[in-house]
């Protein structure tokens, strides 16, 4: 008696993934635990996050591309401060050790970099500066933020022909990665500020309300809007490299610039538990040649205005350098639980931590990656770097797929030091989420029982671009002066590529500068410019949409 090919297909797919989540929980599992033992070892200072939009990200991956930082792990962010300190330090060694002079961009950003962290490099003995073990900023920095904005932000819906939902905005038009803030159409002003404290080394905490004032809402017409919020809220507790945060904060996971596949803050900020090392350290065995080795877990509770309402949200990642040009990193997040969903047992977490979501486990919506940075230093100290995942367990008829399926993929190159004198920088990014069209019903940031899709507040916590569709970006910047940078990008975007009949493009173009009026204060200006065709996937709807922002901001 014959066997149906489908039933052999399926034996041999459960054996698969039998066997890949064996092998992926053997690895990941000793890690995690051993890197507890690992940690007492080394001593850290508490200390608040960098947030992800602040400039010495930018001023770090200049300096990496001089060859003065080996040890960053630039796919898990936001950084500590403590962390950003440790960075420059480790800079200002290097350049000490190295021979030649070093163009007077460097020395701008170090000088701009040791005043910013000055609190922080003290704590690490640099510079004989004073460390206050306890301390309140009442007042961090302030900013206040105008924008125009012109035009009707896209929404996400899903598609007809797959049985997945998603309900989820654009936002705001030309604006993305902005921590969920949403502007309505026409005239906006926010004004938001920070304030942080230390206690003892071991506790600290951060806290950032925002004012948005909007002319209308984008769906009624010349309603003035005002909301006050607390945007971003948290206290930590760190002993020894112990990271432990509660409250409201954001994470970006991944290697991408323009947007990442797994997290980012194109969503409102989540409120979570988080257990991190803010410190890279070495794992001891045979585990010391991972090199440098970083962790998140966390878990949070999203919204109850949502499909399965309070659904909970987590995920862990695991960062690590085996060379100072090669970092690599391995992280999955999933969604589960929630009012009238099933909860989920040590079984089903074990299928989590081996990739084995999605159609293998209904009980929760997962997605996993694997991702890469590559330092070419005979380009300039050049970096090309990589996203690779999926939103569900793979299968047997694409060899790609062995362990995610849904593949999703982001590749990209930027150029640091374009010219010798470090002023031009130039950055080319591709990702691609189109779904093949097989027989496994699904696409990126949606689901049939979550069926909100991947989203926090309306938003999707992942790449902008949404489901089913591809984005390339570029971007160059140039120093006019130390202190004036301007920046050029280009956007173009398609949705629906494999999934509908008709498919929206988007084509942006931006530009940008931003002026360091004195070591305090800070202006940045910038412009947008979009057309859409076949807005929302319907036939013949052509948009055209601006955008004007303008920021100033107050370091205290």
């Amino acid at each position: 008696m014959y066997r149906k090919s489908s039933d052999i297909l399926t034996r041999k797919d459960g054996i698969r993934k039998y066997y890949a989540g064996v092998i992926l929980s053997c690895f990941i599992l000793p890690v995690f635990f051993v890197c507890f033992a690992a940690v007492t070892s080394t001593w850290a200072v508490s200390s608040v996050n960098v947030p992800l939009d602040h400039w010495s990200y930018g001023a770090i991956e200049k300096l990496d591309g001089f060859g003065l930082i080996h040890s960053d792990i630039q796919g898990m962010r936001p950084f500590t401060r403590i962390e950003m300190a440790r960075l420059v330090k480790e800079a200002l060694l290097q350049k000490e050790y190295a021979s030649g002079e070093f163009p007077s961009i460097v020395e701008y950003l170090l000088s701009k970099l040791q005043r910013e962290f000055q609190d922080e490099m003290g704590a690490l003995k640099v510079g004989g500066n004073d460390h206050a073990t306890t301390f309140i900023k009442p007042l961090e920095e302030i900013e206040a933020r105008y924008v125009y904005s012109e035009g009707q932000p896209r929404e996400f819906v899903g598609f007809p022909v797959r049985p997945n939902r998603i309900k989820a905005t654009e936002g705001t038009p030309l604006v993305y990665n902005n921590d969920g803030v949403i502007y309505g159409e026409h005239h906006n002003f926010t004004l938001q500020f920070s304030s942080s404290m230390r206690l003892g080394n071991i506790l600290s905490g951060y806290i950032e309300p925002i004012l948005l004032v909007r002319e209308n809402d984008g769906d009624v017409a010349n309603i003035d809007d005002a909301e006050l919020d607390i945007l971003k809220g948290y206290g930590k507790l760190s002993p020894w490299n112990i990271e432990l945060e509660a409250g409201r904060d954001n994470l970006w996971w991944g290697q991408g610039y323009h947007g990442s596949l797994i997290l980012t803050d194109n969503a409102t900020p989540l409120d979570l538990v988080k257990l991190s090392n803010p410190v890279p350290f070495l794992l001891p065995w045979y585990f010391k040649y991972l090199g440098p080795f970083k962790y998140t877990v966390f878990i949070s509770r999203l919204e109850e205005d949502r499909e399965a309402p309070h659904a909970l949200f987590g995920g862990i990642r695991f960062g690590f350098k085996p060379f100072p040009i090669l970092e690599m990193g391995l992280n999955a997040t999933a969604i589960f639980n929630g009012d009238g969903q099933p909860s989920i047992n040590f079984s089903d977490f074990l299928d989590f931590i081996g990739f084995q979501g999605g159609e293998s486990n209904k009980k929760f919506n997962q997605i996993a990656g694997l991702d890469f940075r590559l330092q070419l230093p005979f380009l300039r100290n050049a970096q090309v770097y990589g996203e690779y995942g999926g939103e569900d367990s793979g299968g047997l008829e694409y060899p790609e797929e062995f362990l995610f399926g849904d593949i999703g993929y982001l590749v990209g190159i930027y150029f640091p030091r374009l010219t010798c004198d470090g002023k031009t920088d130039l950055r080319f990014e591709y990702a691609n989420n189109a779904h093949r069209v097989d027989s496994t019903p699904g696409y990126w940031y949606g689901n049939a029982v979550y069926r909100s899709g991947y989203t926090h507040n309306g938003m999707i916590m992942g790449h902008h671009m949404g489901p089913d569709s591809m984005d390339f970006f570029a971007r160059a910047t140039y120093y006019l002066t130390n202190d004036l940078k301007v920046g050029l990008d280009y956007d173009y975007m398609e949705t629906g590529v494999t999934l509908s009949a008709t498919e929206e493009k988007i084509n942006q173009i931006g530009t940008d500068v931003t002026y360091d009026l004195t070591e305090r204060i800070s202006l940045f200006a910038r412009y947008g410019f979009e057309k859409v065709e076949n807005f929302n996937l319907l036939p013949g709807e052509d948009r055209e949409n601006h955008l004007l922002m303008t920021t100033f901001k107050f370091d205290f």
